[in-house]
């Protein structure tokens, strides 16, 4: 029963948020064809895809049939974004960061740091 239950949800996600939906259409294009072949029995069903799916399809009687071929016209596909927020405990109380004051005093008046090792600014001779 589970996997039958995925199998419905996938199936209806992936019919409502791709063109997935088009392959239901295929009945449609069967018998569209054999409408087709009726009229004309050498059509092959490689020219009747080249007749409705080139640029150059000619201008008959059947526009309406025509696009209601699969793959023949865009459809709105419908989604949902959905927003998953997570909600925080929140305390009346902000923290407190205790300021760490370290007072250096040089004998000399000059730091003595190993970052002012590396350079040295010229000096007047």
């Amino acid at each position: 029963m589970r996997t039958f239950l995925l199998t419905i949800l996938t199936s209806f996600f992936l019919f409502s948020t791709t063109e997935l939906h088009q392959f239901l259409k295929l009945p449609l294009l069967l018998e569209h064809y054999r409408e087709h072949r009726h009229s004309d029995p050498a059509l092959s069903l490689l020219a009747f895809l080249q007749l409705h799916y080139s640029t150059g399809h000619p201008l008959d009687n059947d526009d309406e049939d025509d696009n209601e071929l699969p793959f023949k016209a865009t459809e709105a596909i419908g989604h949902i974004d959905s927003t998953v927020t997570m909600a925080r405990p929140e305390s009346g109380q902000r923290p407190e960061f205790p300021a760490i004051i370290n007072q250096i005093s040089h004998p000399e008046g000059k730091p003595c740091h190993r970052v002012y090792t590396i350079f040295r600014p010229p000096q007047a001779a």
